[in-house]
């Protein structure tokens, strides 16, 4: 497996431990830790193998940027 595919994997699982928490335990500053470090990992796997790997952390942050944009603007 190339790197790119390694690290592409390690971003899109740090996001989705965003999403479902593996811990009990965790805590909002470690869920914005895991979104960066995941979009450091995305541009990085992005920089070495298909581009594909920065968009779909990209695409799933702005989606639940939106959702939460027009969530706080329905009431």
């Amino acid at each position: 497996m190339p790197r790119s595919a390694k690290l592409g994997i390690a971003s899109i699982l740090l996001l989705g431990s965003v999403f479902v928490p593996p811990f009990s335990t965790w805590r909002e500053p470690l869920s914005f830790a895991s979104v960066a470090v995941s979009g450091v990992l995305g541009f990085l796997a992005a920089q070495q193998g298909s581009k594909w790997w920065l968009a779909l952390p990209g695409l799933i942050v702005a989606g639940c940027a939106i959702s939460l944009y027009f969530a706080a603007h329905s009431f």
